[in-house]
């Protein structure tokens, strides 16, 4: 996993050009998939993402990412997704949100 980098004259430091996740790009890919698919529809977590989501937090404890940095990851890509959707409903989004974090902290803590 690389980082680009840049070196600001007028700032005198190094930045991060780029954000990096620190779980897998694969992984990212299907995660954002999943959840663009969850977002079309707020009824309940699909047992798809379930399980993707068991799958993230296996790679979580592989990388030694820990769980707030996980949630702080999963909530990020989750509201930038909901954000260019415009949901009809926050208050249903934000349930199933709910909802997903709590699946999210209990595979976590499951492995």
């Amino acid at each position: 996993m690389s980082t680009l980098f840049a070196t600001s004259p007028r700032v005198g430091r190094t930045i991060c050009s780029t954000p990096v996740s620190p779980l897998s790009e694969s992984t990212m890919k299907e995660l954002r998939t999943a959840l663009t698919e969850q977002l079309k529809q707020p009824d309940g977590p699909t047992p798809e993402l379930a399980g993707l989501l068991r799958k993230v937090a296996h790679e979580a404890h592989e990388r030694s990412i820990p769980p707030e940095k996980l949630i702080v990851i999963f909530k990020q890509l989750w509201n930038s997704l909901a954000e260019s959707l415009r949901p009809q409903n926050a208050d249903q989004y934000e349930r199933v949100r709910q909802r997903l974090v709590t699946l999210c902290i209990q595979a976590y803590y499951a492995e």
